[in-house]
């Protein structure tokens, strides 16, 4: 929506609310397969309020209009919701429904509560129910109000759908239907329906562009005991492409007719459902015919686990990320030095030129965070041409970016000083640092959950009375979404909270810092989680490092740093020279020599 417009949809919404008799309206915060990254067609909250980062909820009653986000876009939506009657509402707790205890505390009992139910996951609408029954409210959770008054709303998209590889895949799509099957065999279930869309992508091993930043495409799946359904857009699937999905056992239905599908599963049929991961509307569709046995869906497991063709084309991916990443480093050391100007916007277009040069190079995993100085304080910040600043030979700069591979995803944070730096700013980052080496030292024993080596990574802040407030590691996708579960490192433990670190699972770990106005300090890494020591203890892992680019010494203070740490520091260098330098021009190679020298106390 044009942010002038708001103010003018606002007041048509509460007339909307009123000839049904709400008080309040939940906006949906994501589309129908409960996506991170969603269409245009689905964004809602965007629409209404203008805010664009990737998490918040949105309330309107007749005299309010509340967005409720965590404090990773505190400064975003204080900026972005700038002109409007909407105010921002920050949350407590991270990843907790907040709004929900507002609601109860400021609706008068017997007041009606309103929300589509199509957009939202069945777990978060029983919560809903439960709680506002407890205080005396009611849902009504068919509101389709929206839609109607969305006018010029995107149409949904429909690009190409195109195979991924199993060169790249190391599976074929029948053996990953088969891995579901056993799983619905092992729990007596029927049928097995999957909703995420990167899910959906994985299973067939097919790839799309409906999603920006996300190789995927809108669709659902069907898996039973002998047959396997694709719903799509029948537009984006080719001739040759169904010729040879029918081939494998998998038979195209339209996205849009799949209601009725599901009306010709046998009656009494046992379908598994993921609570969070499917609508509302759609589990009670499955619900008029089928027992709904719900859980976690059997391709989340199976997904997050990397074979070892996938983890053997990350770890090629992520050299050539590396690559990327030094060319860009150095760059921008050597324009500023010759007083030539550098803003935010072009590092971020740099960056994504240089991988576009590297083989099999796709696109990027997501908008680059390309901040300078204070910008760097705000941990999502989006960079605009209205929004970008010019980089100085002073401070610190914070790059955080990634690039879709065909044989990988890449996610990748680096804070860079730029010139002269302040002992305050070198040991924060030194601190943040010690959260990223704690972790990625690690070893750990069979069984081990994320958030109970979550403290390890925050030790050395809490020691100084300091704390960032989003987790230290989510899974990534394989040519697939930058963000994917179930594995999770974070001290609110969210997502799958009983999930284990299992080899084969990839995790970011990325401790931080921000000081508000000032600038923010984050080393992310990529890791691994691979086999280490069988003991009479038991079965221990650790963690493999998988990213390939310098950590900036010039922002650390060395004395904060135990022996071990400077070991691994010094060994990772090691590692990264004698892997990128062959691959690098002669310029680039000194610098990344010089950058990579080993650190002594």
């Amino acid at each position: 929506m044009n942010k002038d417009s708001r103010n003018e949809t606002l007041p048509q919404i509460r007339a909307g609310m009123s000839e049904l008799g709400l008080a309040a309206l939940i906006v949906p915060y994501s589309d129908p397969h409960q996506s991170e990254y969603i269409p245009a067609h689905w964004k809602f909250r965007e629409w209404v309020s203008g805010f664009t980062g990737s998490a918040g909820i949105i309330v309107i009653t007749r005299d309010f209009a509340g967005l409720w986000t965590d404090s990773r876009y505190f400064q975003q939506a204080e900026a972005e919701l700038l002109g409007s009657e909407f105010q921002l509402v920050k949350l407590k707790v991270p990843h907790t429904p907040e709004h929900i205890d507002w609601v109860k505390n400021t609706l008068e009992k017997g007041s009606v509560v309103g929300l589509d139910n199509r957009f939202f996951p069945f777990s978060m609408l029983t919560y809903y129910q439960d709680s506002l029954l407890s205080a005396g409210l009611t849902l009504n959770p068919e509101v389709d109000l929206l839609t109607q008054l969305w006018t010029n709303r995107p149409a949904l998209p429909a690009n190409p759908v195109f195979e991924h590889l199993i060169r790249f895949a190391g599976a074929s799509r029948r053996q990953k239907i088969n891995a579901v099957r056993e799983r619905l065999v092992e729990t007596s279930s029927d049928y097995q329906f999957i909703s995420p869309l990167d899910e959906v992508a994985w299973l067939f091993n097919l790839r799309g562009s409906d999603v920006n930043y996300c190789p995927v495409f809108v669709g659902y799946a069907l898996v039973g005991k002998t047959d396997a359904i694709l719903f799509a857009n029948p537009e984006s699937i080719s001739p040759a492409l169904e010729k040879t999905l029918n081939s494998d056992g998998v038979v195209i239905a339209d996205y849009t007719q799949m209601e009725e599908w599901i009306n010709k599963i046998p009656g009494g049929s046992t379908v598994c459902l993921a609570p969070e991961k499917v609508s509302g509307a759609l589990r009670d569709l499955f619900a008029k015919r089928s027992v709904i046995l719900e859980g976690m869906n059997s391709t989340t497991a199976l997904k997050s686990i990397k074979n070892a063709t996938e983890s053997d084309g990350l770890r090629k991916a992520l050299i050539r990320d590396g690559v990327a990443w030094v060319k860009t480093i150095h760059w921008i050391h050597k324009e500023l030095q010759s007083g030539r100007a550098v803003t935010e916007i072009n590092v971020a277009r740099r960056i994504g030129q240089f991988r576009s040069f590297q083989d099999l190079y796709m696109g990027e995993s997501f908008h680059p965070i390309s901040s300078y100085g204070y910008h760097g304080a705000i941990v999502h910040y989006s960079v605009t041409e209205e929004s970008s600043i010019p980089l100085k030979p002073e401070g610190t700069f914070l790059l955080d970016s990634g690039g879709q591979f065909l044989d990988g995803t890449t996610d990748t944070t680096r804070t860079i000083a730029l010139g002269p730096t302040t002992a305050g700013q070198r040991t924060d980052f030194t601190l943040a640092l010690k959260g990223t080496l704690a972790l990625s030292m690690l070893t750990f024993p069979k069984g081990t959950k994320g958030y109970q080596v979550d403290v390890l990574s925050r030790m050395a802040l809490w020691k100084h009375g300091k704390n960032y407030g989003h987790g230290t590691g989510h899974g990534v996708g394989l040519f697939l979404n930058v963000h994917e579960g179930p594995q999770t490192i974070g001290a609110s433990a969210s997502g799958y909270p009983n999930v284990t670190l299992e080899p084969g699972m990839v995790t970011t770990i990325e401790p931080a810092i921000y000081k508000d106005g000032e600038y923010g300090m984050r080393t992310e890494n990529m890791t691994l989680v691979v086999p280490w020591i069988e003991t009479g203890y038991g079965t221990f892992y650790g963690f493999e490092t998988l990213t390939l680019v310098p950590i900036d010494s010039n922002l650390m203070d060395i004395s904060l740093l135990a022996a071990d740490e400077i070991e691994w520091i010094n060994s990772y260098h090691e590692r990264v020279r004698e892997t990128l330098s062959p691959l690098l021009e002669k310029e680039e190679k000194e610098w990344l020599c010089s950058a990579t020298e080993p650190i002594i106390r």
